[in-house]
């Protein structure tokens, strides 16, 4: 009995170390890449002009997810942290009309890069900025939506609405290339510009 509950603990200890080993690799085999997309939306075409272009970690497991948001078209990018649903109102993304619930959720930093640019330019009146985004994958469009706080409302503790975000614009893109990411540099639009990535879509 004794010999039976030991080799059921060295089991278990086995799986846990294989399952630990799995993420390590995962983390360690973590790139970043970059994908540029072209608008389609009247929102889309209104905010970002030539469209825009995702940095993101790509790991082995899970999809991208964002780390910047660069317009295309001029020198302007908006840095990204995880954005909280609760800070959205009751129910987060769950509770908003016309709203990708599923999407993965971030703030823009207002504190770095063109944070702040960002903020008045989608959210007109907003002191915050979170953008959902589908999921980022390879030759796939996408769809970026935006919320802005309402400080008005918030001060107004008469009101239900108060502190609940506001939708101020659902972005649909579609897929453009990916660019090459030289190590140490930023990438050079006039040479490291690819569409044809060595990542193969392998999802169909």
């Amino acid at each position: 009995m004794r010999r039976a509950v030991w080799g059921g603990a060295a089991l278990a200890l086995l799986a846990t170390t294989a399952v630990l080993n799995l993420l390590a690799a995962s983390a360690a085999e973590a790139e970043t890449r970059m994908f540029s997309y072209d608008p389609i939306s009247p929102d889309a075409k209104r905010l970002t002009g030539a469209g825009v272009t995702i940095l993101f970690n790509q790991g082995l497991l899970g999809p991208g997810q964002p780390i910047k948001v660069l317009a295309t078209g001029v020198p302007a990018q908006a840095m990204l942290k995880n954005g909280r649903q609760k800070d959205l109102g009751p129910g987060g993304l769950a509770a908003m009309d016309g709203v990708d619930a599923d999407a993965s959720l971030y703030e823009v930093d207002t504190k770095a890069a063109q944070g702040k640019i960002y903020v008045r330019a989608f959210c007109p009146g907003s002191t915050r900025l979170w953008l959902s985004f589908s999921t980022i994958l390879i030759r796939r469009d996408l769809r970026i939506q935006a919320f802005g706080d309402d400080p008005k409302a918030a001060k107004d503790a008469g009101k239900d609405s108060g502190g609940k975000a506001r939708l101020c614009g659902t972005l649909d893109f579609s897929y453009r290339g990916e660019w090459r990411l030289p190590k140490g540099r930023a990438p050079d639009p006039m040479s490291d510009w690819t569409d044809n990535p060595q990542h193969p879509d392998t999802t169909n």
